[in-house]
């Protein structure tokens, strides 16, 4: 029930420091002693994980109100320049025909964007195709490098067989001698020391020349593949060094060819632009008067859906950042909560004033929360 008690009063007090409250008294106990606690809320706030989620919607906030600000601008001038647009049939003509011209540069920068595409495209095919090719290469000498090797290991297999046969007729009969010799049950000790002594260096003899000579071979064998090796990588590095240059030379041609086919796309285009604007001009002296204010309509339009866009995306980051800010004060209670009660405190003060002795635990408070409770 004591706890209960401690519990409650933390709540109540601390809910009254949200509201803007100061709990304010002197204690004349010792602060080491005291079972007030005392917590600048200005550090834990800033110290809590999600306050940087909430100065980014904040700022995002701010950002979109400037933008809203613009538009509601942007809206009344549109509304305010309709009627002197209507009264400048001139003007509005010209922005048809600027209009015009807009949509010819929109098919420039896509044609422009086309070929550009080409070219990456190819790049990639090129490096695809060097990919490939060199693939192939390693896989083709690697397999001629292993038959080289297996053959030249075949070879220096069967010169030890030979080898083998050879100390086998050396020592084989000498060794079969002696070990017939010490199966005699006549043989006094010194004698059969004598043969086991005899037998045992005659076989390591034997088994030292043979090792010999399989270091030697392995010795060949080891270095005829390092030799190898490097061939290996030699070739591959030529190779590969050839591929990308016919590929570098290959692609500046086909660079070469779509700048040109670029140029003459403009050419084209500059052309068939002046000789579109004049018949479009008397097309459009007929058609502006009938279209012109259905045009500026849908623009005002336009730009109010574009207001009621941003007024909605504010609402929406504003309800975020409270829901934040909510579970943030929320957080940051159950941890005072819990500090002060392992620390034996009944009451917590936030923003103390000076004349009030107690123990201060923002600290402990703000390891808890950077700890991620």
């Amino acid at each position: 029930m004591k706890n209960v008690g401690i519990t409650f009063l933390i709540i109540v007090v601390f809910s009254a420091i949200l509201a803007g409250q100061i709990v304010k008294g002197e204690r004349p106990k010792d602060s080491a002693q005291s079972d007030i606690g005392l917590v600048n809320m200005d550090m834990l706030t800033k110290g809590h994980p999600l306050t940087e989620q909430i100065n980014q919607f904040t700022k995002q906030i701010a950002n979109y109100k400037v933008i809203l600000n613009n538009e509601n601008e942007n809206l009344q001038k549109l509304k305010v320049d309709t009627e002197e647009y209507l009264g400048s049939f001139n003007s509005q003509l010209n922005k048809r025909l600027e209009l015009i011209k807009d949509n010819s540069m929109k098919a420039i920068a896509d044609k422009r964007e086309e070929l550009n595409n080409k070219l990456k495209r190819y790049h990639q095919q090129l490096n695809d195709d060097i990919s490939n090719k060199l693939m192939a290469k390693k896989e083709s000498l690697e397999k001629k490098l292993q038959d080289e090797i297996s053959a030249l290991n075949n070879s220096y297999q069967k010169e030890l067989d030979k080898h083998k046969e050879a100390l086998n007729q050396e020592y084989n009969d000498r060794i079969i001698n002696l070990r017939l010799k010490l199966k005699f049950n006549s043989l006094s000790k010194a004698e059969h020391n004598k043969y086991s002594v005899e037998l045992e260096e005659l076989m390591a003899e034997k088994n030292d020349k043979l090792t010999e000579k399989e270091n030697y071979y392995n010795e060949r064998l080891k270095k005829v593949i390092e030799e190898k090796e490097l061939e290996f990588a030699k070739k591959i590095k030529e190779y590969q060094n050839k591929l990308q240059e016919e590929a570098e030379k290959a692609y500046n041609k086909k660079e070469e060819e779509i700048r040109a086919e670029l140029a003459d796309y403009l050419s084209n285009m500059e052309n068939n632009l002046e000789k579109d604007l004049k018949e479009r001009e008397e097309v459009l002296r007929e058609d502006m008067g009938e279209n012109l204010v259905s045009a500026e309509n849908r623009l005002i339009s336009k730009v109010q859906n574009k207001i009621n866009d941003l007024k909605d995306e504010i609402n929406s980051l504003e309800e975020r950042r409270r829901e934040l800010m909510e579970r943030r004060s929320k957080d940051i209670d159950e941890i005072i909560q819990e500090v002060a009660k392992s620390s034996k405190i009944k009451l917590v003060i936030a923003d103390s004033l000076q004349n009030v002795d107690g123990i201060e635990i923002t600290d402990k408070v703000l390891e808890e929360i950077k700890l991620g409770r």
